[in-house]
């Protein structure tokens, strides 16, 4: 088995949290409908950059950050 990369710990995190915040705290379901939705959806890119190249998908982040914060 491949060790886990960093998008799906991140995504393992979040869901993990969620579902132990769910059972001691009463969280809204718009906050834990979104963690897990984050979750998941990091998940799936963690498990599509196992087998892909992912430089054209951290090319456009850096772009999107610098867009975003150079302003």
């Amino acid at each position: 088995m491949r060790k886990l990369n960093k998008y799906m710990r991140i995504g393992m995190l979040c869901v993990g949290i969620t579902f132990i915040l769910k059972q001691f705290i009463i969280l809204p379901e718009l906050v834990s409908g979104v963690l897990i939705g984050f979750g998941l959806g990091l998940e799936l890119i963690g498990v599509y950059s196992m087998r892909h190249d992912m430089s054209k998908f951290k090319n456009c982040k850096r772009n999107f950050l610098k867009k975003c914060f150079n302003k």
